[in-house]
């Protein structure tokens, strides 16, 4: 065989290995934003070139992973300006409305070791104390939280995904090793270089806040425009057979700030924040099924793919080409269609919600101890051995009662922690979450102490009172675990052996401690709403 006849068998060679590589690598079908990423890794010169439009931005807050597992924080922006190839979007940048929040807030979780991902959703409209990073945008005046700002976690993108990524690793203890940020443009364009996305549609659906209108049922092709009004919609009404959707009314009361009831037809989701997050979930695992039916592998799709994504993407400096293509090498193997699809439970409060003065509408909270559960799960972590006797814990007065703080602090001596007294006291209204405040690097000690918290209780980091590691600020749906009582007396015969003494726990309850009427606990479930969109038959 000639010289040049070698060259060209191994060129024929290393094209198809890249080819095959590719389609291995477009079929993981990992998740919205993990896709893409992946749809970077898969290429090789061109590639580079495309990753070059990939913008880059510093975030001090990244961590370095530790051992073989990765956890990448998945934006979804808001930001209209970003998204001016969309008309409508265009028209309300032009017009001064931007309003920068994270529609989504999803943490993948990845094993190096399994080559598996899970996913866990983290609700936009969940109060906690780090949403911003404080300033002037800060109405708080708490000396204990003094560079923290309350808010709904969807708010911290307006200083920038850093602040976000700060919120998440200090109120929930995940720590975040790279993110991802997409906006709408981001979303609309990947969905319109595939061809777009077929779901099936049990009931006809209608969101005035969002644009989503589907009037029939059955499978239908969806384009980048209609997928984004679908997975953005909060205020979502279905219609059930021989109903008459009144499109204007529902309109009408949207634009006025109150909800549609008619006997005549249209029934109200009524899940909010929540239900959104079951049809993202819906539509990833349809995007991801598609995606991997079709294969890809097409040098003009994936072309016309990669060129929408890139230049409309955003990561962190420290996710480098290189760590794409090990990412793409990693999991090339990994289902997102079997992928663990967890989400954080929460506590609605049925009222506007009133902090320090100041109306923040809608709210939801954390609530323990299913929160550290879930994230123990998500994260497939153990909780940390710490002695109680080693941690100094300081109780604070948040809700001006002087004989609940007592009671805390009474006990959580009674679970062996160290009790430093204290005087401090952070009320900000009549109803408010716990907060577990630690100091930098106590954050183990913090997680010990709020597995003995019941109720509304979130992380947060600043300076405890009293020079503790840790200041539990009570709030006004909190209770303490009571101590694991000593195992019985064995009746065995002195020549048997004993069997190991076993743990009685507390009962998980399901509703709030306190009984609030306007509390009300939200447990994630795995069903689908019947009017909820999912993936057409034999897809």
């Amino acid at each position: 065989m000639s010289r040049f006849g070698s060259w060209r068998e191994r060129r024929r060679e290393r094209l198809a290995n890249r080819s095959k590589l590719r389609r291995r690598l477009t079929r993981t079908g990992i998740g919205f934003g993990l896709l893409v990423v992946i749809l970077l890794g898969g290429g090789a010169g061109y590639y580079f070139y495309r990753t070059g439009q990939v913008k880059t931005i510093a975030a001090p807050h990244i961590v370095a992973a530790k051992g073989p597992t990765e956890n990448i924080l998945l934006i979804g922006s808001t930001s209209r300006c970003a998204a001016k190839s969309i008309a409508l979007y265009r028209q309300e940048c032009a017009s001064g409305v931007n309003g920068i929040n994270s529609d989504v807030v999803l943490v993948a979780h990845l094993n190096g070791t399994t080559g598996k991902i899970s996913l866990l959703s983290i609700p936009r409209d969940a109060f906690v104390p780090g949403a911003r990073s404080g300033s002037a945008l800060c109405g708080s005046t708490s000396s204990l939280t003094p560079n923290l700002c309350p808010d709904k976690i969807d708010a911290a993108l307006v200083e920038g995904p850093d602040q976000l990524i700060a919120a998440v690793e200090q109120d929930f203890g995940i720590p975040i090793n790279h993110f991802v940020d997409l906006n709408f443009a981001t979303f609309t364009n990947v969905v319109n270089a595939l061809g777009g996305i077929k779901m099936y549609f049990p009931n006809r659906l209608f969101d005035a806040s969002s644009f989503l209108k589907v009037t029939h049922t059955g499978c239908q092709l969806l384009n980048g425009t209609q997928a984004l009004a679908l997975v953005r919609s909060r205020h979502l009404y279905y219609f059930t057979k021989g109903e008459t959707p009144n499109y204007a009314a529902i309109q009408a009361v949207t634009n006025a700030g109150t909800y549609y009831t008619s006997s005549s037809g249209g029934h109200y989701d009524g899940t909010g924040d929540l239900g959104r997050i079951v049809r993202v979930h819906l539509f990833l695992k349809a995007l991801a099924q598609q995606v991997a039916a079709r294969g890809l592998g097409n040098p003009i799709t994936d072309n016309r793919l990669i060129g929408a994504v890139a230049p409309n993407l955003t990561v962190d400096s420290g996710l480098s080409p290189i760590d794409m293509v090990h990412l793409a090498l990693d999991f090339r193997h990994a289902n997102f269609g079997s992928a663990p699809e967890l989400t954080l439970p929460t506590i609605t409060y049925a009222q506007p919600y009133t902090y320090e003065g100041a109306n923040y509408g809608d709210v939801i909270f954390p609530t323990q101890p299913q929160d550290q559960q879930v994230i123990d799960q998500f994260l497939g972590t153990t909780p940390a051995a710490v002695a109680p006797s080693s941690v100094t814990v300081s109780v604070v007065d948040g809700t001006n009662s002087a004989s609940q703080t007592t009671a805390v602090s009474t006990a959580l001596g009674h679970l062996g922690y160290h009790m430093v007294p204290t005087t401090a006291s952070n009320y900000v209204g009549p109803v408010s979450e716990t907060t577990v405040l630690y100091r930098q690097g106590h954050l183990a000690q913090a997680q010990s102490v709020m597995r003995a918290l019941r109720g509304m209780a979130v992380f947060g980091q600043g300076a405890p009172a009293a020079g503790a590691d840790v200041s539990v600020v009570t709030g006004s749906d909190l209770a303490v675990a009571a101590p694991t009582p000593p195992a019985s007396p064995s009746t065995s015969s002195p020549s048997s052996t004993t069997a190991p003494a076993t743990t009685t726990t507390n009962p998980i309850s399901s509703t709030p401690v306190s009984g609030n009427p306007n509390y009300g606990y939200n447990a994630p479930t795995t069903s689908i709403p019947p009017w909820d969109p999912r993936s057409c038959p034999g897809s």
